[in-house]
């Protein structure tokens, strides 16, 4: 545990106490003997998860204290600490903002439950924060690119249908036909971008039909020109895949995850091969994709999802880095379709993820009909 917990209390042998507490559960505490001086760490240490601040204090007490972190740092719980007689003024720090307050003396498993609380509301505030943020980033860049795809696409049109002309006047000359060929590619890959754009745009549940998506995932990494002429794609779609009721980004976005990261493991392959694969049975509907890459460690296996993990740093010397959130939200943006993540590996030679739904989510032909 890595949890950063900051002690504010003028009385060091309460001080000492705690911090041993807490050091003992795994947690890294920080101290501070008056207000002052706790909020001066708390400048300095920016990765600090929870406050406890006791009430009375010489010079700053505990009320302006927490009115000080509610202003510089609002996401951080701040736990108060309270004599019998200050309960009246343990309700008004509430009021304030305070998380929760103990009454001393201090009961250890009544306040490691309470920090154990804050930090699962810190955390979820964070992650809260950082989906809202990434789904303005994305609605932000979606605009943008939207915009770039549709100025492109008029004089590409006047490219294509020049190129035409000229192919029925002057059809000895086999370059006009490759200039027509060309141009009508760029036609489709910049209209999988604007559909996958709108689509992702919006949070309105739809019928998906996950081999669509995979064919406009693929069709949009095809502008990155590596991807395009270096890596062999090979498909293997089951034609009468069951749809599926769902969002179209969450799913868009997971597949894309996995295809960036078969991409990025091929990086240093001298074949690249990309496997795209879906079918199934009486019991799940499952997408598989796969790579020639490099390979992951078995040791690496289980911790692939958990956030903020990553194989890119440093991989045999690549410049490659990750974020270690990409298969993190993927998980989580296909949790509420009930999918099964498997990841089977082996080093030098490739990696197969297989995302597998169950068939109870199946759409009948009827009800498919009806929509």
């Amino acid at each position: 545990m890595n949890d950063k917990i900051l002690l504010i209390d003028d009385d060091v042998n309460i001080l000492k106490m705690l911090a041993k507490v807490f050091q003992f559960e795994g947690y890294n505490v920080l101290t501070a003997e008056n207000g002052k001086k706790g909020l001066e760490l708390l400048t300095k240490q920016k990765d600090t998860g929870v406050v406890i601040c006791d009430i009375k204090m010489p010079e700053m007490d505990g009320e302006k204290v927490l009115e000080q972190i509610r202003f510089r740092q609002p996401l951080i719980p701040v736990i108060m600490l309270t004599g019998f007689l200050e309960l009246e003024t343990a309700v008004n720090v509430m009021r304030n903002g305070a998380f929760d307050y103990i009454t001393k003396p201090v009961d250890n498993d009544q306040l490691l439950a309470v920090v154990e609380k804050a930090f699962q509301q810190r955390n979820r505030m964070l992650e809260e924060l950082r989906k809202k943020g990434q789904e303005e980033k994305m609605a932000a860049l979606g605009r943008l690119t939207a915009g770039f795809a549709h100025n492109l696409n008029n004089p590409l049109s006047c490219i294509i249908a020049y190129a035409e002309f000229l192919k029925g006047k002057y059809p000895q000359e086999p370059r006009l036909s490759k200039i027509y060929s060309a141009g009508n590619k760029m036609y489709t890959i910049i209209s999988s971008m604007l559909n996958k754009t709108r689509k992702e745009y919006h949070r309105n549940k739809e019928i998906i039909n996950l081999n669509q998506i995979l064919v406009e995932e693929v069709e949009f990494f095809d502008a990155d020109l590596e991807f395009r002429h270096q890596v062999e794609k090979k498909w293997n779609l089951a034609k009468d895949l069951p749809e599926i009721e769902g969002i179209y980004a969450d799913f868009s976005q997971c597949f894309s995850n996995l295809i960036k990261n078969a991409f990025d493991a091929m990086k240093g392959s001298a074949n690249k091969m990309l496997g795209v694969n879906t079918g199934w049975d009486k019991h799940h509907i499952y997408v598989e994709i796969s790579d020639s890459g490099c390979g992951i460690k078995k040791k690496d296996l289980p911790k692939l999802f958990e956030p903020f993990f990553t194989t890119k740093s440093g991989r045999e010397g690549k410049s490659l880095k990750g974020t270690g959130l990409g298969l993190f939200s993927s998980y989580q943006l296909l949790k509420q379709y009930q999918a099964a993540f498997d990841v089977q590996s082996e080093l030098g030679k490739g990696t197969t993820f297989r995302v597998s739904f169950p068939y109870t989510l199946a759409i009948k032909p009827a009800m498919a009909g009806a929509c």
